[in-house]
């Protein structure tokens, strides 16, 4: 692995320390630096549950990182509607449409709107009754 010559100040009593350390225990400042960044992250990557790969997916789409369709194909499910039951029932938000894919779908929507719309009566007036002929008693 390749190494990396660093430069920082520190103070001088944390410093004995560290050379105090190093000395009762052996080794060197540069082993010791490089153990402590090395370990940097570790614990809080052994303490984090453990998400299963479906959850992990319907976090990216919910986070907008990866595409609907992506994660669909990804779930190996049918279509989008199917994916978005799933972030629903895992709890997670709706991501956030682009622009162009909110036209989109409000165009078609409208459209399907139309097409559910009766069309307007006829306005008809209502024929006059002709009056009954008055019968003879």
């Amino acid at each position: 692995m390749a190494k990396s010559k660093i430069n920082f100040e520190i103070e001088q009593e944390i410093l004995a320390n560290a050379k105090a350390y190093v000395a009762q225990h052996g080794g060197s400042l540069n082993k010791l630096v490089s153990v402590f960044f090395s370990n940097l992250g570790k614990q809080e990557r052994a303490n984090a549950p453990l998400i299963n790969p479906e959850t992990r997916v319907l976090m990216d789409v919910s986070a907008g990182r990866i595409s609907l369709m992506e994660g669909v194909r990804m779930l190996a499910l049918q279509d989008a509607g199917f994916l978005l039951q799933k972030l629903r029932e895992a709890a997670l938000p709706l991501p956030q449409l682009s622009a162009m894919d909110a036209s989109t779908q409000a165009d078609a929507a409208s459209a399907a709107f139309a097409d559910c719309l009766l069309a307007p009566a006829t306005s008809q007036k209502p024929q006059k009754r002709k009056p009954r002929a008055a019968v003879a008693k």
